[in-house]
């Protein structure tokens, strides 16, 4: 497997417990997104504020691998606050190095909405 390097190291965070808490809440996030109302996009920073709210997000690098039919988890997945991703992708998107993320107020079984970002968009989806 290739290893991937971009390890969030710009974002003010904090580790979870272990890789497989990791690996869970990543596929939490992602699960989430596929049962989830329609991508509604989210204008501008300001906006991005507005939907997380919370003081705690799980933030993922949404980077997955194929092992047959099995989805592996590249990226790693960390937790900081919301101003703290804010000011992160605010910096991510002025040196025009915006990588593929899911971002979740924090959660313990299932997370209510999903903020997706990627090179070419940013928004959010509330999970029915």
């Amino acid at each position: 497997m290739m290893k991937n390097h971009y390890t969030l190291q710009a974002l003010v965070r904090a580790e979870l417990a272990s890789r497989e808490e990791e690996q869970r809440i990543y596929f939490q996030m992602r699960d989430a997104v596929a049962a989830g109302a329609p991508f509604q996009p989210i204008a501008d920073m300001e906006s991005l504020a507005d939907v997380l709210q919370d003081a705690n997000c799980y933030v993922a690098h949404n980077v997955v691998t194929w092992k047959g039919r099995t989805a592996v988890f590249g990226g790693r997945t960390f937790r900081a606050t919301a101003a703290d991703v804010v000011a992160f992708l605010r910096g991510a998107m002025q040196a025009g190095d915006v990588r593929p993320l899911l971002i979740a107020p924090c959660f313990s079984a299932r997370p209510d909405r999903v903020v997706l970002v990627d090179e070419d968009q940013l928004g959010v989806y509330r999970v029915r």
